[in-house]
């Protein structure tokens, strides 16, 4: 099952480069595992805290037989969580990073997230699925007292609930689907989704495929679209490349008729 992958970073108009990303890949090749996480602002060392969660999902990848893969990325974030909070004695102070991973196994991907970076599932060009913000914003959109383009739920956006790192304990939020041909998978930080129509990605990416331009297409759209306010940006992708058995059926054919 060939997979191809891409991926971009950019600090965009911040002074400092928070956001880290990783895609790593079992020997085999039948197993991969991606990651962004995204340090928090107004707090110091939320870079660290961010590499220090791409560093522990690399380290935990290699190292174990991964047979439960719900409880592996668990652990990734509470290892990580563990390991942010060392950065200072009172978790209080602490720094935080959001987090999503994508580990795919063959025929099967599994997700989690905490915080507002996102992931999106594509099939066939329409999202099918896509995690949910751990944010005040998203939690007055379920509840219908705002609207998801208002000027009320941008207020809310940063306001974030759910983080790795301070005092309270990791809860992700994990999900798994059967993968089918052609699945495509963008992971992201908000300094891309806010600038970009989650709609428009599968339609980019058909004219700037993901295995060359991609990433870095999708990246400088997000500038151009935010301007002078444009965070951090960091993007992975991934996506299970489409077979030619059609193609290869069609030429038999051709071939016996001739």
């Amino acid at each position: 099952m060939p997979w191809k992958f891409g991926q971009a970073i950019n600090i965009g108009k911040r002074s400092e480069q928070q956001d880290r990303i990783g895609i790593f890949h079992a020997k085999d090749g039948k197993r991969h595992l991606m990651v962004v996480a995204d340090g928090m602002g107004g707090i110091p060392k939320g870079d660290q805290a961010a590499q220090i969660v791409v560093d522990t999902a690399e380290q935990a990848f290699k190292k174990n037989k991964i047979r439960n893969p719900e409880l592996f990325l668990e652990e990734i974030c509470t290892q990580s969580h563990e390991r942010i909070n060392q950065l200072e004695t009172d978790l209080s102070l602490a720094p935080g990073t959001t987090c999503v991973f994508l580990y795919i196994d063959k025929l099967q991907a599994y997700w989690a997230h905490i915080g507002d970076s996102r992931l999106y599932h594509y099939r066939q060009g329409l999202l099918i699925n896509q995690t949910l913000d751990h944010s005040l914003m998203q939690l007055m959109i379920d509840q219908g007292a705002i609207e998801e383009n208002s000027k009320e739920a941008k207020s809310l956006q940063n306001q974030l609930y759910k983080r790795l790192g301070g005092p309270k304990k990791p809860e992700p939020d994990i999900h798994a689907n059967t993968l089918k041909n052609g699945d495509l998978f963008l992971l992201c930080s908000d300094g891309l989704w806010q600038f970009i129509e989650k709609d428009q990605i599968p339609a980019i990416l058909q004219d700037h495929p993901l295995d060359q331009d991609g990433a870095e297409h999708l990246v400088t759209i997000a500038l151009q679209n935010g301007g002078r306010h444009c965070d951090n940006i960091s993007v992975t992708l991934a996506q299970w490349e489409k077979t030619q058995t059609n193609l290869i059926q069609k030429m038999r054919n051709f071939f016996k008729k001739n």
